[in-house]
C-alpha cells in the first residue's frame, strides 16, 4: 500500500529512531512517515494535500505551556482539517492530548508521573471498534505521562485505567488517541528514562530509581503482548486509509 503519513514530533524525540512500534508498522506496509519537527523549526503544513493520514506522536512539552501557545493553536487547525476531511489520524500520549485539546477538551497536570507498564480495561464500546474488537480485555500498556485530559464532545471512551481514567479513545470516524506508549521498545524507554528523568532535579530520583528496577521483570513479562497490541492495531488503522466507508 503506498501511504504518505504526516508524522508531527512536537517534542524532542528521533522520530525515525523513536517511533518503535508505529513506524515499523509504516514501514513494513509500505509507507513514508514525513517528518515536521518542531524543534528544527519546521512548518506545520497548511492543507492536507499530499498527505494521506496524520500521526501526533508524544514529546515532553504540555499542549498548555504558554511559550508553546502559537505552535498548539497551529497543530489545532491541522488536527481539525485532517479529521474534517476524514483521513485517519492517530495521536499517542501527548497526541492524545493535543487532539484533546484540538476539539476544546481540558488537558491538564494529573498530579503525579504515570510511569512503567499499567493494567487497562477496554470499554464496552471496543467490541464495535474498528481498531479495538477482538483484542485483550486488560490490556497491560506502557505509559509515561504526567498530564492528562477530558473527553472531547462526542468522543468515544476506549480504555480506561485505575489511576488515570481517560486512556484511549476515537472521535468520528477515523480519529483515535492513546494515552499510552504501546510503541515501545526496551530501547526506547531507556532512552527516554536516561534523557527525562535521571537526574531532572524535578522529579524524586528515588522514585525514579525504583520505577525502573521494575522494568526488567515487566518487559519480561508483558513486552510480547504489548507488541501483538501494537501489531494489531497499527494494520487496521492503516487499513482505514483504504476504507472509504468507515
Amino acid at each position: 500500500m503506498s501511504m504518505n503519513i504526516l508524522a508531527i514530533m512536537a517534542g524532542g524525540m528521533d522520530g525515525d529512531v523513536e517511533s518503535g512500534r508505529i513506524g515499523e508498522a509504516v514501514r513494513e506496509a509500505g509507507g513514508t512517515l514525513s517528518w515536521c519537527y518542531r524543534r528544527f523549526g519546521d512548518l506545520l503544513p497548511a492543507t492536507t494535500e499530499g498527505f494521506d493520514a496524520l500521526i501526533v506522536f508524544g514529546g515532553e512539552p504540555s499542549v498548555y505551556d504558554p511559550q508553546l501557545a502559537d505552535y498548539f493553536a497551529e497543530l489545532d487547525e491541522v488536527i481539525r482539517r485532517f479529521h474534517a476531511e476524514e483521513k485517519p489520524i492517530l495521536g499517542s500520549c501527548l497526541g492524545s492530548q493535543a487532539i484533546a485539546r484540538a476539539f476544546g477538551a481540558e488537558v491538564r497536570p494529573q498530579g503525579f508521573l504515570e510511569y512503567g507498564f499499567t493494567r487497562l480495561t477496554r470499554t464496552i464500546h471496543c467490541a464495535t471498534d474498528p481498531l479495538m474488537h477482538l483484542l485483550d480485555a486488560y490490556p497491560v500498556l506502557f505509559e509515561m505521562h504526567s498530564d492528562t485530559f477530558d473527553l472531547p464532545d462526542g468522543a468515544t471512551l476506549l480504555l480506561e485505567g485505575e489511576q488515570v481514567k481517560n486512556q484511549a479513545y476515537r472521535l468520528g470516524n477515523k480519529t483515535w488517541a492513546f494515552q499510552c506508549h504501546f510503541e515501545v521498545t526496551r530501547g526506547i524507554v531507556d532512552t527516554w528514562t536516561q534523557r527525562e528523568l535521571i537526574g531532572n532535579p524535578d522529579r524524586d530520583q528515588a522514585m525514579v530509581n525504583a520505577l525502573i528496577q521494575q522494568l526488567d521483570g515487566d518487559f519480561e513479562r508483558y513486552q510480547k503482548s504489548q507488541t501483538a497490541f501494537a501489531r494489531a492495531v497499527m494494520r487496521r488503522w492503516l487499513q482505514q486509509m483504504g476504507d472509504k466507508d468507515s
